[in-house]
């Protein structure tokens, strides 16, 4: 090899360097530009929305959408809807039974002046699910009413002192609903 083909090489080797980089920078910046709109957007959306519930509430209300949760406060009280809850709140008397058929998919939550309520909403629930919570329902000294829908599912409800629990289940899906008397 001649020295102007080495010096030929040395120059075409360094240009390609040079436009890998360039294009690494370019699309990089592109990457950050595109993570930029869509922050933006879905700041802009949540904003949005926050603002469409409070009007649609009226009165004195704040409404906060991150993600997944949302929280609405209002004179009444408080509700939060978090779909990234995936346990059983500590604040549920331990009177009541955990519901530990499927899935845990959201958990809403009121807190009003007279009451705290928490509904949840499983997924992946096997047919069985609401005949044998209604048992252990029982055995935690719960007076316990149900109706059931032959292939649908059903309904089941109990009250014991300040705690009423209510489930309905039904195509691989349950929502719980437990609330307390203050």
């Amino acid at each position: 090899m001649t020295i102007n083909q080495l010096k030929f090489n040395k120059m075409n080797t360094s240009s390609l360097t040079k436009s890998k980089d360039l294009l690494l920078l370019v699309l990089s910046l592109l990457a950050l530009v595109l993570v930029t709109m869509f922050n933006s957007c879905k700041k802009s959306a949540e904003k949005t929305s926050e603002t469409i519930i409070e009007k649609s509430i009226g009165g004195d209300a704040n409404v906060d959408i991150d993600d997944e949760k949302f929280v609405i406060e209002t004179e009444e009280g408080t509700f939060t809807s978090d779909a990234s809850v995936r346990t059983w709140p500590n604040e549920i008397p331990n009177e009541v039974p955990e519901f530990t058929f499927g899935n845990m998919a959201n958990l809403a939550t009121q807190d009003l002046e007279e009451s705290t309520n928490w509904t949840f909403v499983f997924e992946e629930v096997p047919a069985n699910a609401l005949n044998d919570y209604k048992a252990i329902l029982k055995d935690k000294g719960f007076k316990v009413s149900s109706v059931s829908i032959p292939g649908a599912g059903g309904q089941v409800t109990a009250e014991k002192e300040n705690i009423f629990v209510a489930v309905m289940a039904g195509d691989d899906m349950a929502t719980v609903s437990v609330g307390i008397k203050k």
